[in-house]
C-alpha cells in the first residue's frame, strides 16, 4: 500500500551499527549529516553496540522523529523495524551488511551514498513482516541447517567471513536433518528436513533466492522446505539458487501460509530470524504473518 502524502519538514535519525565494517564511521557521519541536513528539518545520528540497544534507541526516538533509518546489515535493520511496528514512523534502511537481503529485495541501491537518495526522494509503504515464536522478522526466519551454521558461528570464538564459510561448509557438507510435523491450517503432514525457511522477501542475501514466490505485500509468508540432496549431483546446476529457479530442484517445496505450526519429532532444533541466531533450540514453533505492519522508504520505479 502507497502513501501518497509526505511530510516535508521531516525529523530522521540514523542508527548506524560500528561493527558493520563497511567503512570508515567518520567519514560515514560526516556524508550522512553534510547530505541530509539539505533536505530535513532534524538529523541525528547514533551509534548502536548491541541489537538490543538498537531496539532501546528506536523505542526512545518513536516520539521525536518522523523517520527512523538502520545503517546496517540485516540485523541491525531488524533490531530497527521490531520496534517500529503498529507505528506511523518511516523506516528508512542504508545497506551496510555484507549480504544485504532485505536491500536488494527492496531495490535499494547497494552503496550506501546512493541510498541515501532514496531517504530524501523515495515513497513510502507498507509491507509485511513475521513471527516465529515471539521474535520479529522482516526478511526470512528459519529453523534447521542454516540456523545451525549460525549457533555454531556465535559460539566461536573465531570471527570474520573466513570462520563463517568454515561452519557453511561443515554444514552442508554434514548435512543435518530434522524431522518434523507440519501443520498449516487444515493441512498436516511429516517430513524430514534440512531447512525450513519462513520468507518474506525472496532471498537471503548475496542473491541466493529461497522463496521465488515471496511478497512482502500479500498478507502472506512463504514456507520452503529443502530436504536431503546428492552434493555432486545438485551441484551441476547451482545456478538455480541464484537465479529464482530453486522450485526446479525435487528436494525443494513451498506453500504460501498465514499460520504454521512447526513440531519437532527429534528433539531440539535451531532458529534464526533474518540471519541472527536465536539464541536457544526449540522443540515448537509457530510462524505468523504479520500483514502491512512496517512502513519503509524505498526507491520509486
Amino acid at each position: 500500500m502507497e502513501l501518497d502524502q509526505r511530510n516535508r519538514n521531516e525529523r530522521i535519525l540514523v542508527i548506524l551499527n560500528p561493527s558493520s565494517g563497511v567503512v570508515s564511521k567518520d567519514i560515514a557521519t560526516s556524508v550522512i549529516f553534510k547530505k541530509l541536513r539539505k533536505h530535513f528539518h532534524t538529523v541525528s545520528l547514533i551509534n548502536s553496540n548491541s541489537p538490543a540497544h538498537g531496539v532501546e534507541i528506536t523505542r526512545q526516538a518513536l516520539d521525536q522523529f518522523d523517520i527512523i533509518t538502520a545503517f546496517g546489515g540485516d540485523g541491525t535493520i531488524n533490531s530497527v523495524a521490531s520496534a517500529m511496528v503498529n507505528t506511523n514512523k518511516t523506516l528508512g534502511i542504508l545497506p551496510g551488511g555484507s549480504g544485504n537481503g532485505l536491500v536488494r529485495s527492496l531495490n535499494i541501491s547497494l552503496s550506501w551514498r546512493q541510498a541515501l537518495d532514496v531517504l530524501i526522494d523515495g515513497k513510502d509503504v507498507y509491507v509485511d513482516a513475521g513471527k516465529i515464536n515471539d521474535t520479529f522478522f522482516l526478511n526470512v526466519a528459519g529453523i534447521g541447517l542454516d540456523a545451525w551454521i549460525s549457533r555454531q558461528y556465535r559460539q566461536s570464538k573465531e570471527r570474520g567471513i573466513a570462520s563463517y564459510v568454515y561452519y557453511a561448509l561443515k554444514g552442508v557438507l554434514e548435512m543435518p536433518t530434522f524431522r518434523v510435523k507440519i501443520s498449516l491450517g487444515d493441512t498436516v503432514f511429516q517430513d524430514e528436513i534440512m531447512i525450513i525457511a519462513f520468507a518474506n522477501f525472496k532471498q537471503y542475501g548475496g542473491n541466493l533466492i529461497i522463496a521465488p514466490f515471496a511478497s512482502p505485500y500479500d498478507r502472506m509468508l512463504d514456507i520452503c522446505i529443502i530436504n536431503k540432496f546428492k552434493l555432486l549431483k545438485s551441484s551441476l546446476a547451482p545456478q538455480k539458487f541464484f537465479t529464482g529457479h530453486i522450485h526446479d530442484f525435487p528436494f525443494y517445496k513451498s506453500y504460501k501460509f498465514e499460520r504454521c505450526e512447526i513440531e519437532s519429532l527429534d528433539g531440539k532444533i535451531p532458529f534464526h530470524f533474518d540471519g541472527e541466531y536465536g539464541g536457544k533450540d526449540l522443540e515448537r514453533y509457530t510462524i505468523e504473518t504479520l500483514p502491512g505492519k512496517i512502513r519503509v522508504r524505498i526507491p520509486h520505479p
